[in-house]
């Protein structure tokens, strides 16, 4: 973006200015997902901007409250950057480009579900009677854990039991739908707080992931983001519980556990909020951290950068001392949860992947007409479509990174 001259005026557009906490604020446009934290003579000059005053204006009344005049080249730049500039002048601002400034250009890309659903017919979802209700999900699946253990998912319940093929197709099948479920109440509760969201497939390390970007919920009240953030985990709760209260009742069937141990599962795995998960949303929201995920990966690249003799290769001057503090917790919490996951992926379940794909492949010689062929084909066309949708999402994730999700 190029700079205004003196007596230009910049026109930003409608953005969001949280409370000013620990001395900085969320600053950032709801309808694109962009959202940055700025401290508080960063957000006099948005202020400024605001009010219509010119660029020597802009630095004349910065230097009589602050003391001495601002870097606006820098600022405005920065500005541009992140998509928060209309115009410049006479001029409409241009949008900033693709390969730009990585870290601030991500958008709220993807499919926008519920966008046209009206607030005021889904609000009841996350008013006071409604959320003790919710609250009676998360507690009612231990208690009852508690009092029949036996009732407890394990392994052998994540099946159907009728035929391998069946069971690889069915199951899959069952589990996306309780995916889209669970990003579906994610985006009712955006809706039910009058934000907007969108949904689409990422990746978590080798995971493929479908994931709701609720970056507009940054622009409300840190208390009211929680219900959003939660809402996933809190309708795989809820389901769980049914399914729980259907054995309690007799009905026991393996479609009953199944469903259970799948609900199970997906909770279990956002509770892992060394990855970006809904309790890592949580978590951050609770100690006021915006870019908790990349700058702890930026410290621990400056780390790794220093331990080989090489100079640090992100500037983190910027990041409050205390985040900094809070990054370098948070940063043992990573590097081993991540070096787990990747452990485990790498000596289990790579060579027990293998090892069905090559009987796989072997029992496709038994020719269509034996069950072996078809249950071999079910399970390489899931491997394939798997690892091939993976690959494209984490291609395209990297040549445009986007914003983060839950």
């Amino acid at each position: 973006m190029s700079a205004p001259t003196a007596e230009q005026t910049v026109q930003l557009h409608p953005l969001h200015i949280g409370e000013i906490e620990d001395g900085a604020a969320e600053v950032g446009r709801p309808d694109t997902g962009v959202f940055v934290s700025l401290p508080e003579p960063g957000i006099a000059i948005i202020r400024y901007l605001q009010e219509g005053l010119t660029r020597s204006e802009v630095s004349a009344r910065f230097a009589e409250q602050y003391g001495e005049p601002p870097d606006l080249d820098d600022f405005l730049t920065a500005l541009g950057d992140c998509g928060f500039v209309r115009q410049i002048g006479d001029e409409p601002a241009a949008e900033p480009a693709e390969p730009d400034a990585p870290a601030t250009r991500p958008q709220m890309r993807g499919w926008r579900l519920f966008a046209t659903l009206p607030t005021e017919r889904v609000a009841w979802l996350l008013s006071r009677p409604a959320k003790v209700i919710w609250v009676l999900a998360w507690l009612a699946g231990p208690a009852v854990f508690a009092l029949r253990p036996d009732l407890i998912p394990v392994a052998a319940d994540g099946r159907l039991g009728i035929g391998v093929a069946a069971d690889v197709l069915l199951l899959t099948a069952l589990a996306w739908a309780l995916v889209i479920a669970h990003e579906s109440a994610h985006l009712v509760a955006v809706r039910a707080r009058g934000c907007m969201g969108v949904l689409r497939l990422s990746n978590r390390l080798h995971l493929l992931v479908a994931e709701t970007d609720m970056s507009s919920v940054r622009s409300l009240p840190r208390d009211q983001r929680y219900a959003p953030y939660l809402a996933g985990m809190t309708f795989n709760l809820a389901l769980l519980d049914v399914m729980l209260v259907l054995q309690l009742s007799g009905v026991d069937g393996q479609p009953v556990r199944a469903v259970a141990f799948l609900c199970l599962t997906t909770v279990l795995f956002e509770l892992a909020f060394f990855l970006r998960t809904d309790m890592y949303y949580v978590i951050a929201t609770a100690l006021r951290l915006g870019n908790l995920m990349s700058d702890t990966w930026h410290w621990v690249g400056n780390q790794l950068a220093r331990a080989v003799g090489r100079p640090a290769r992100y500037d983190l001057s910027a990041v409050p001392a205390r985040e900094l503090r809070i990054v370098r917790w948070y940063s043992v919490l990573l590097v081993v949860g991540v070096g787990v996951v990747i452990g485990q992926f790498v000596l289990y379940g790579l060579p027990l992947l293998l090892t069905f794909v090559r009987d796989a492949v072997a029992r496709l010689g038994t020719g269509p007409g034996t069950a072996g062929f078809w249950d071999a084909m079910a399970l390489l066309a899931i491997t394939l479509a798997h690892f091939g949708t993976l690959g494209v999402v984490a291609i395209r994730r990297r040549l445009r990174p986007a914003a983060p999700g839950a």
